[in-house]
């Protein structure tokens, strides 16, 4: 349960949410400029360390000149393979995703490595930790080598919102860096990348991060927070309910109490699946947002405007409340 009070929001910066967004940009531009190999960093950040492959670059670690601030970034999807990665919703252990530890018994081999030093964090997702476990290596061999007295950035736009969730907890456990004040995570456009523990154990550890988003961005809406349209129920408790009386006058003595004829059809298509499945209804799974939110709208016609890092979140940040419709006009009139 997330609740909404003035004070959670005293220590969100805009101005280091837009610097971070503009290196999110950044590592967009290294992977569109990979082939040319033209692409530079800009100041005041001196790169690290990159993340991926030359022909596949996922992201950087950066240490800014003019402050004692190191920043790891992480790039959103940019392929189809990445895509389908994505894509990949079964929950597997944070820890270790080898076989007996994945929740419906599906059998996960591409991101069996183990997380060190971790114990009962919760369950992520498939793709997403895949392709975390491929970068994790490179990213805690840079953080290794940085001063012990900075201060650790994590950033990332859509899948990299979620990769850079999954470092998290990796970076505390297994680098210098254990102080959750030192290290502070803003996210933009986001996905659930984990179930309610993983949420939970998340917001365990004192880390603040920030989860920015678009209201009208569907890609923060997914995973769905659980497959469930209704909540399973043991024989003897719908047989006790079919024949309760509604409350106050709702009805007759054994009638449907859902008067929503829609919310009706479909419960009544999820009592047959149950009776071909001979009663064998599993619980889906649930997914959870971590974070604080941090909200703007922007609405318009075509869906992946909603999502666009550079044109909607970086003119969206920023705003005060009483001028969002303003950022927002700015963004439709291309000013």
């Amino acid at each position: 349960m997330v609740s909404f009070f003035a004070s959670m929001y005293e220590k969100f910066d805009p101005s280091q949410a837009n610097k971070l967004a503009g290196l999110i940009q950044q590592a967009y531009d290294q992977f569109d400029e990979r082939e040319t190999k033209t692409w530079r960093l800009s100041e005041p950040y001196e790169l690290l360390g990159s993340l991926g492959t030359e022909n596949v670059p996922f992201g950087f670690v950066v240490s800014e000149t003019d402050s004692n601030d190191v920043v790891v970034i992480f790039r959103g999807t940019k392929s189809f393979i990445e895509w389908f990665q994505d894509v990949n919703i079964q929950l597997v252990s944070y820890r270790d995703s080898t076989g007996k530890d994945i929740i419906q018994g599906v059998q996960q081999k591409s991101s069996s490595e183990i997380i060190p030093t971790i114990n009962d964090f919760g369950y992520v997702t498939a793709g997403f930790r895949g392709i975390y476990i491929s970068l994790r290596e490179q990213m805690l061999e840079v953080l290794k080598k940085c001063p012990a007295d900075c201060k650790i950035f994590v950033t990332g736009h859509s899948l990299g919102g979620a990769l850079a969730t999954l470092a998290i907890p990796d970076i505390l456990n297994n680098t210098d860096f254990k102080d959750p004040q030192k290290v502070e995570l803003y996210t933009f456009a986001s996905p659930r990348c984990g179930d309610k523990t993983f949420a939970t154990s998340f917001q365990e550890t004192g880390v603040n991060h920030w989860r920015i988003a678009n209201t009208e961005d569907f890609v923060t809406m997914l995973p769905f927070p659980t497959g469930n349209i209704f909540e399973i129920k043991s024989t003897a408790e719908k047989e006790r309910e079919k024949w309760e009386k509604p409350v106050d006058g709702g009805g007759m003595t054994g009638e449907n109490k859902n008067p929503n004829p829609i919310f009706g059809f479909f419960n009544d298509m999820f009592e047959r699946v149950g009776e071909i499945f001979h009663g064998q209804k599993r619980r889906m799974p649930d997914y959870a947002h971590t974070g604080t939110p941090v909200y703007f709208t922007f609405h318009d016609s075509a869906l992946e405007r909603h999502h666009n890092l550079d044109n909607v979140y970086m003119t969206g940040i920023g705003q005060k409340p009483l001028i969002i419709k303003q950022a927002v006009n700015e963004v439709i009139d291309g000013n």
